[in-house]
């Protein structure tokens, strides 16, 4: 987990992913801890937006394009997937 509301920079990226990092997040985890001493369940949902970047050399850049894209892409798949489990409980 990161502060945010930015996107980590390359060498963050080097450094999270040596400490076996697969995804980084800005809220999921704050979120967590404030509702878990508030004495609630919870179950975590996180949509991966944006590729990692580790390259300095890299044209490419983590971008507020791709996050909305890929989330306007996969916004039904997580309704579907948030209505089953709903459903389930």
């Amino acid at each position: 987990m990161l502060a945010g509301p930015s996107y980590e920079t390359i060498a963050e990226c080097r450094v999270l992913q040596m400490l076996g990092a697969d995804a980084v997040g800005m809220s999921t985890v704050p979120e967590v801890v404030v509702a878990r001493h508030c004495g609630m369940r919870v179950f975590g949902l996180s949509l991966i937006t944006n590729k990692v970047v580790t390259d300095y050399n890299s044209t490419e850049r983590a971008n507020h394009e791709e996050v909305l894209e890929t989330t306007r892409m996969r916004t039904e798949d997580l309704q579907k997937l948030v209505s089953n489990l709903v459903t389930k409980m």
